[in-house]
């Protein structure tokens, strides 16, 4: 991540810009995922199938550290002292979403398949300031007809 400092003269006709300095500061991310899935043929025309999804992620913004400006400055130019202990919480994410699906596709004929399927989701967001509070659960059913022509 890149920040900056910057120091200006008050606004004028030709403003100028001094100089600037920077910082670097790492963002560490953990993600862990769980995947299973499973098919199974209860008759020539039935197939079932079900899928459990689980997902875990964190990532956190190191402590922004700017650099001092002092020894840079030549008199009239005023150190413009921008902080960031605040920065490195708006970066945080926290949340474990766990889904669940289940469904089956009949062969009504070799041209026509039907499928149906149910999926449920749990979201828990541990650090809900950074896209507001997302915590919650969906469920969803579905039902079509697949055509092969």
């Amino acid at each position: 991540m890149f920040t900056d400092t910057v120091g200006v003269r008050p606004l004028e006709v030709n403003p100028r810009h001094y100089g600037s300095v920077f910082t670097m500061s790492d963002f560490e991310s953990k993600v862990h995922n769980l995947y299973m899935t499973a098919n199974f043929v209860a008759m020539e025309d039935l197939r079932l199938y079900g899928a459990i999804t689980y997902n875990k992620a964190q990532a956190a913004l190191d402590e922004v550290i700017m650099p001092g400006v002092e020894s840079l400055l030549d008199g009239d130019l005023e150190d413009q002292d921008f902080t960031f202990e605040t920065m490195p919480t708006y970066s945080d994410l926290d949340y474990e979403l766990l889904n669940l699906q289940l469904g089956f596709e009949y062969q009504l004929s070799p041209e026509v398949t039907w499928t149906a399927d149910g999926i449920v989701a749990d979201l828990w967001d541990y650090a809900p300031y950074v896209f507001g509070d997302e915590t919650g659960s969906y469920f969803v059913i579905r039902s079509g007809l697949r055509l092969e022509l």
